[in-house]
């Protein structure tokens, strides 16, 4: 066996019997990706087949008395080792894993069929410990308070060692969870627990990662994540987890976004909106918007710098091939309103005069008594935020402190509370009541709402409907103690708040704020190339405007990401994520 150095293997000799060329022709070159060439002058005379690749060249030499006991053990350096890994296995090859690194490199073993020993190494080594640009980072993975169990996730270069410090020295088998005794950095015991290894590149930081499943007492996991720094560790900070799996690779941006949707998702639609992101869907979409652009793109290029060789591309299908565009784009934009609507659910501020039934509203919207009701003017003294879905859609209910000119000081703190969520809801829903004529607070309500997304709802219908009349947008004539009445009111509520649209949750969709402005520059300058393209304008002038929207689209998912955008992607994450 040739020993495998840092440098790539130059030339291995392997010998095969006679007879086993066709066989050798399939495993080394199908399999191990070697291309068959034209042996060297100096091996011309010893007979057998020559293949090569970027990492190695390998001769096979014909032995017409093979013997088992000849049997040669050689090592092959993988430029792509992964690749060739899953090819393997599709070839149902019998693969033996080795979890401990070669040289800092991994690697395994395969016999070819003639019982040849190959061990194939992955020529990228792996991370070592001396020459972590990252230290080691731990945290509790899950929420806090009481449960079956807790989880504490280290990750880094010495999470392997760290782990051997916290188990007294436990042999920990790679994706296996493993019974241990937890000790401290003294070796005092913890707790009995089980612990997980997932040895880099292979886990979901690209490092090293180990995870402990502790009984779900919190001092535990506190004090296990105190020994851990003690054992030299540090802890990780928000969303450190995450940025570490997107810098080695492991996720795209449209990924990282979609995780932290996924945690903080309130409803199983906005979990299902998150999922279709994490995929990678956004991505392909943009690449396939990008690859519709590059042939006219191409092509008009080509007529400027050759006008004698290459004809422009014909005005039809461009102008058709751009309306197809627009329309995807404006698509995207919708859904990424109904995404965002999904994720951060729709404001619902319920206002109006004293005593006019919104406290009553909102626990007929909750099945329950949340607020206070009282036939006493003025009882709501505070906002009460509760949440409640709609066709999958969280709305977050402000009851608000009737708004009214009189009232005492503490009352007067609530009613300022009450007209800034009525300036700052996305929906108004405006309670009066219908039993009796308008108040001069009511009035006042109806003018200022005016233009503004509302529904007026007539409560206390039961009563008698003196104060019903026509106003502008939507209205609902009702009681609370109607179910048809809340019917009513959810659907218009769906109307008023997102169009009663029901998003296909498993489509990719817009996720951050720089997306979106990116998306509203392609469409400018798409609906300028058609204008041109209309107006008979020079196909020179349209390829600028293409030019822009392809730039444009290029910022929608992008490869790379600047230290403020990732800052602010990863300050909404949990620490342990």
């Amino acid at each position: 066996m040739k020993r495998y150095a840092s440098t790539r293997v130059d030339h291995l000799q392997i010998a095969i019997p006679a007879g086993g060329e066709e066989a050798a022709r399939a495993f080394y070159g199908a399999l191990l990706a070697l291309r068959e060439l034209p042996k060297p002058p100096e091996l011309l005379a010893r007979g057998g087949l020559w293949f090569r690749s970027g990492s190695v060249a390998v001769h096979l030499g014909v032995d017409p008395d093979f013997r088992p006991a000849k049997k040669a053990h050689v090592a092959i350096a993988c430029a792509e080792y992964a690749t060739l890994l899953e090819r393997l296995r599709a070839a149902q090859v019998g693969i033996q894993p080795d979890a401990l690194p070669f040289e800092g490199r991994a690697h395994c073993y395969v016999a070819d069929p003639f019982g040849n020993r190959i061990e194939l190494i992955d020529d990228a080594p792996l991370p070592s410990h001396e020459d972590a640009a990252e230290p080691t980072i731990v945290a509790v993975a899950t929420p806090p308070g009481h449960g079956a169990i807790s989880i504490v996730r280290a990750s880094g270069a010495g999470a392997r060692a760290l782990a051997a410090k916290l188990t007294a020295g436990a042999a920990l088998a790679p994706r296996h969870a493993t019974h241990v005794t937890l000790v401290d950095e003294d070796g005092r015991p913890l707790d009995d627990a089980l612990a997980l290894f997932f040895p880099a590149p292979h886990s979901a930081t690209g490092e090293d990662v180990v995870e402990f499943h502790l009984h779900g007492a919190p001092v535990l996991a506190r004090e296990l994540v105190r020994a851990a720094i003690a054992c030299g560790a540090r802890q990780a900070e928000p969303g450190e987890f995450t940025r570490r799996a997107f810098l080695a690779g492991k996720l795209d941006l449209d990924g990282v976004g979609a995780i932290g949707d996924l945690i903080a998702a309130e409803t199983a639609s906005a979990a299902r909106a998150a999922l279709a992101n994490l995929g990678g869907g956004l991505r392909a979409q943009i690449a396939g918007m990008r690859a519709t652009l590059r042939e006219p793109l191409e092509r008009l290029a080509a007529s400027i710098d050759f006008p004698d060789e290459v004809e422009e591309p014909a005005r039809g299908p461009l102008a058709a091939m751009l309306g197809e565009l627009e329309s995807e784009l404006v698509r995207l934009q919708r859904d990424g309103e109904v995404g965002r609507l999904l994720r951060e659910g729709v404001s619902l501020a319920i206002v109006g005069p004293p005593n006019a039934g919104k406290s009553s509203l909102l626990n007929a919207f909750l099945g329950e008594e949340r607020a206070i009701v009282s036939d006493l003017p003025g009882t709501t003294r505070d906002s009460i935020e509760e949440r409640f879905v709609i066709d999958g859609v969280a709305v977050r209910a402000i009851d608000t402190a009737g708004i009214r000119a009189h009232a005492d000081r503490i009352e007067a703190l609530g009613i300022e509370r009450s007209q800034r969520a009525f300036e700052s809801a996305r929906v108004l829903l405006l309670v009066l009541d219908a039993s009796a004529p308008l108040s001069e607070q009511a009035e006042r309500l109806l003018a200022r709402s005016e233009g503004r997304a509302r529904i007026v709802f007539f409560n206390k219908a039961d009563l008698g409907t003196s104060a019903v009349r026509a106003v502008s947008g939507h209205s609902v004539i009702g009681s609370t103690f109607w179910s048809q009445s809340l019917r009513e009111l959810r659907a218009v509520i769906a109307q008023v708040g997102w169009g009663a649209a029901h998003p296909d949750l498993e489509r990719a969709h817009l996720a951050f704020g720089g997306q979106f402005d990116a998306v509203a520059r392609a469409l400018d300058a798409l609906r300028s190339a058609r204008a041109a393209l209309a107006a008979g304008e020079p196909l020179d002038l349209v390829g600028n405007d293409l030019r822009l929207v392809d730039a444009a689209l290029a910022q929608l998912s992008p490869a790379e990401a600047s230290e403020e955008m990732l800052a602010s992607i990863f300050a909404r994450f949990c620490i342990g994520k």
